[in-house]
């Protein structure tokens, strides 16, 4: 009889931290939604990017050996139609998410995108992808459209070679593993295929 209440003590005390968990899980999307949306109007009000040169919620493939994954980025930001700054918006421990977002430049186009930001409600940190080395903080830092229109001009990150391609494709499937990415396409995201990776 008591092997029966242990169960359901058991069992009880599970339902609860899945509970818990589920709450952690929603407070922490509804933030990074807070971000996308002070991202979105920064972007747009601020530092003079045209809704054209915005995508929002990228869904984009990554084949690695013979297997394909999606993973994902809040935004892309385009100027004179080349890709220059990607942005993927957390929760918090912006430092825990940096190698993420430095690897989804590296890998979602060829050559590498330049810039890589992570931002949270509070704050964000801009990176320079070829170096991965954080080159700022705060919004403020976040390149205008004229300032990431030098940075496309000047020198751009290498093609990596198959073997570092390979390594960065790891590191950004064993983050969206463990669910530090965002979600996959939200709010209507755009897919980018093969045949737009190019571009």
């Amino acid at each position: 009889m008591t092997g029966s209440g242990d169960e359901q003590d058991q069992s009880a005390r599970e339902a609860k931290i899945r509970e818990i968990l589920q709450e952690e899980l929603q407070d922490g999307e509804d933030l990074a939604n807070d971000a996308r949306k002070m991202i979105d109007f920064l972007l747009r009000e601020k530092k003079g990017y045209s809704p054209e040169e915005v995508r929002k919620g990228l869904a984009f493939e990554v084949q690695l050996g013979e297997e394909i994954f999606w993973s994902s980025a809040d935004f892309l930001v385009s100027v004179d139609g080349r890709m220059g700054m990607i942005i993927k918006c957390a929760a918090g421990s912006l430092d825990s998410r940096e190698r993420q977002a430095v690897a989804a430049a590296r890998v979602i186009v060829s050559p590498p995108v330049p810039v890589a930001v992570v931002a949270d409600p509070v704050t964000a940190v801009v990176l320079e992808v070829a170096g991965g080395k954080v080159i700022g903080e705060g919004f403020g830092a976040i390149p205008t459209k004229e300032q990431l229109r030098e940075i496309l001009s000047g020198k751009m990150p290498q093609t990596l070679d198959a073997k570092r391609l390979e390594k960065e494709k790891r590191i950004l499937l064993a983050f969206d593993a463990i669910k530090c990415c965002v979600p996959q396409g939200g709010n209507g995201g755009v897919k980018i295929g093969p045949e737009e990776k190019n571009k």
